[in-house]
């Protein structure tokens, strides 16, 4: 995998899924390493998630610190925990915390880049094409056009002139894209549910995507993915302030993740 030395000895020093979400987080396929470090399986009736609204999913980690957001499209019912580990009961596709958006998620950070002429370009492209959230969407999924697993997570004026990357890559030039254009935006990191994956069925794929402000609500934005189905197939562990490549509170978050487990329980 193509990582900078910095960002493959950082990968190397941390526990196994932290090492993952940093390094490796994509859908593009991560060629040459096996599938089960990037997706988790799902048990349970998995065939009523494509057909449901909102799923509601049991997550078990033998570490007792485990824990998960509530966000604008999942929330926290129930949360156990003892000394065998935590389990969290989440619906994914229902409303949760809802907070209006904050000054921060309108700044620019050394990883954003927004006054770079190359990401500039890109949202002046972007204001052109009309409505800017499904614009940057389009935007981003098309001018990433080598799809690949690349560095875990580069600053957007290097996605912008590089055009290749996996959901990180997406991620962060869609966040910088849509903040150039006066919309708040924000990034997260978790697991998206996906059918099939690199010849695995029915699994949870380590992912990151955004989440974007606009008429007067939060709305799921994923350029990896356009137009891809629902957000019951999301499972957030954190929110990514995009600062450095890996601020405290996502580390805080995966660190808790041990022998993960994942169940559609209803």
């Amino acid at each position: 995998m193509n990582l900078s030395r910095r960002s493959h000895h950082l990968a190397q020093s941390l526990p196994p899924i932290m090492a993952v979400l940093l390094a490796a987080t994509s859908l593009a396929g991560p060629s040459g390493l096996q599938t089960s470090l990037f997706s988790v399986p799902a048990r349970g009736d998995v065939r009523r998630i494509p057909l449901e609204r909102v799923s509601v999913y049991r997550l078990s980690s033998s570490d007792e610190a485990f824990t998960l957001p509530d966000t604008p499209f999942q929330r926290v019912r129930n949360r156990d925990a003892g000394k065998d580990g935590a389990r969290v009961t989440l619906a994914s596709g229902e409303a949760g915390a809802t907070p209006s958006p904050s000054p921060a998620d309108l700044e620019d950070t050394p990883l954003l880049t927004m006054d770079d002429p190359a990401v500039r370009s890109l949202a002046a492209r972007a204001r052109r094409m009309g409505e800017p959230v499904a614009s940057v969407v389009r935007l981003v999924h098309a001018h990433i056009s080598d799809k690949r697993a690349g560095i875990p997570i580069i600053p957007a004026r290097e996605i912008a002139l590089g055009r290749a990357g996996d959901c990180t890559e997406h991620t962060v030039l869609a966040v910088a894209l849509l903040r150039s254009l006066g919309v708040p935006a924000r990034a997260l990191v978790g697991m998206v549910y996906c059918e099939s994956f690199e010849g695995a069925r029915n699994v949870f794929v380590f992912h990151m995507w955004a989440e974007a402000y606009s008429g007067g609500r939060w709305v799921l934005v994923d350029a990896t993915r356009p137009g891809g189905e629902g957000s019951n197939r999301y499972v957030a562990f954190a929110f990514h302030h995009l600062k450095t490549a890996a601020p405290l509170s996502y580390l805080r978050a995966v660190a808790a993740i041990q022998n993960l487990q994942v169940e559609r329980v209803h």
